[in-house]
């Protein structure tokens, strides 16, 4: 058990070490960086809206609500 997960664990490193890898070369190396960080980008603001969304509609779908009560 112990050394599946030591496998698993170290396999999430070596994958964000190369995804790393490969985000900084296309960024700085590649003519397609301009894009890569609009994809950045909209991806980090649409992850935000996102949760904000997300806290609103449990905020709205409370089951214990007064008002259902009555």
């Amino acid at each position: 058990m112990v050394k599946t997960e030591k496998v698993r664990g170290s396999m999430l490193v070596s994958i964000a070490v190369i995804g790393f890898l490969v985000y900084s070369y296309v960024l700085f190396a590649t003519d397609l960086g301009v894009i890569l960080m609009k994809i950045t980008a909209i991806s980090i603001v649409g992850i935000i809206f996102f949760i904000i969304g997300w806290i609103g509609f449990t905020l709205t779908t409370d089951e214990n609500s007064t008002n259902d009560s009555n």
